[in-house]
């Protein structure tokens, strides 16, 4: 049986707990009952009796409250150049959880046990029971990485992160784009930027992976290579400035530093969130 955890990230607002009673009934039920893994809810602050309430559905779990490291932004970010709110709806603490999903949560203790985990959002819901173990599907296909669908973030909240994407590769010797980074990337035109145009790259169209589905290798996005991208990404400040979001820098991360072969698409799992639905 693989080394793996479910992992949930709970905001403070009542309706994220309304959902996680149902993300977690629609798992138990169609999942779990079957392939009864441990899953960890980080939470800003769920009560007993709430806590309580969820044992009841599922009685693996193991709740986490969030620590400073994650609630305030790191020492470097200037207070002074961090909006208050971002396209009219990504406040800092959704900030925070962007940065958390980008590279931080590899880190934590709890994680350590563990070689594999699969990230769910509170309002993510597997529609029918599965017939297979999506763990086992990446351990025995030499997988690091499993996700359901691409999406293309809009541009305004992209501001800077292709530059420090190539600028992290021109001081990694990374010079020509990774296969799995070529399949999204376009030609660079004249009016690029210089960080960009000095690499034979192209332009990222902005392609990100639905990250409120995805399921991990934890060694790949502890390592070295992977970490060193976060940390050169979270040195810019571009979570708090500009609301850097995670599925973004998952696929860029991922398309740099992952073999070609080593990402699979789960397209037969039942699954909704919000809009994005299969069947």
């Amino acid at each position: 049986v693989p080394k793996a955890v479910i992992t949930y990230l709970i905001g403070g607002r009542a309706e994220h707990y309304l959902d996680l009673l149902d993300s977690l009934t629609s798992l138990e039920l169609n999942f779990l009952k079957r392939y009864p893994y441990p899953i960890i809810i980080f939470h800003e602050g769920l009560g007993p009796d709430e806590m309580e309430r969820l044992r009841l559905i599922y009685h693996r779990l193991v709740f986490h409250r969030l620590d400073r490291q994650f609630l305030i932004p790191p020492d470097h970010i200037d207070p002074s150049k961090v909006p208050s709110l971002i396209g009219g709806h990504a406040s800092v603490g959704y900030r925070h959880m962007c940065r958390f999903f980008s590279g931080t949560m590899f880190q934590y203790p709890l994680l350590r046990p563990y070689d594999w985990f699969w990230r769910l959002d509170s309002d993510s819901f597997i529609l029918a029971p599965l017939s297979f173990d999506p763990f086992r599907r990446m351990k025995e296909g030499k997988h690091v990485y499993g996700y359901m669908g691409l999406g293309r973030e809009d541009e305004y909240l992209t501001t800077g992160l292709w530059e420090a994407t190539s600028s992290y590769m021109l001081q990694h010797s990374i010079k020509e784009a990774p296969a799995l980074l070529q399949h999204h990337l376009v030609p660079a035109t004249s009016s690029s930027t210089p960080s960009s145009s000095s690499l034979p790259l192209g332009t990222w169209d902005r392609s990100y992976y639905y990250t409120n589905f995805e399921i991990g290798y934890l060694p790949f996005f502890r390592s070295e290579p992977y970490q060193s991208y976060f940390r050169h990404l979270d040195s810019e400040g571009g979570f708090y400035y500009y609301r850097w979001g995670d599925a973004p820098i998952r696929l860029l991360g991922v398309s740099i530093h992952a073999e070609e072969g080593s990402v699979c698409r789960f397209d037969d799992i039942p699954y909704s969130h919000k809009v994005y639905v299969v069947l």
